[in-house]
């Protein structure tokens, strides 16, 4: 049964999360297209985590003993941006799959 806490925060349960797995492969929506979205999903997700990485990365105090040159600056975006990827497919914040859940329930009554 899902339910929602007292802070306010929807929790899925295991049960119907497993049904709508169920009924979204047994149906018309194609698993391309499901890929597609789950995807999509966890993309959004590793973006959200890069605007927190570089949120974070704006605390830090540069020592002016040592200029940064924009190279350095462009190999740090493009580390944090990797970091970002890694870290939406490995530290279970679970944003992207609530993202897929609510938005695939959102498909069409007649394919559900």
């Amino acid at each position: 049964m899902d339910n929602i806490s007292a802070a306010g925060n929807y929790h899925l349960s295991n049960n119907s999360s497993v049904q709508l797995e169920g009924k979204l492969q047994s149906n018309k929506v194609s698993s391309g297209e499901m890929d597609k979205l789950k995807e999509a999903c966890n993309d959004f997700e590793a973006i959200f985590i890069k605007q927190m990485l570089d949120s974070m990365k704006k605390t830090i105090n540069y020592s002016d003993l040592s200029k940064r040159n924009m190279g350095e600056e462009i190999f740090d975006d493009m580390l944090y941006d990797e970091y970002a990827k890694k870290m939406s497919g490995t530290a279970g914040l679970g944003i992207g799959n609530m993202m897929f859940q609510q938005l695939s329930r959102q498909l069409p009554s007649d394919i559900l």
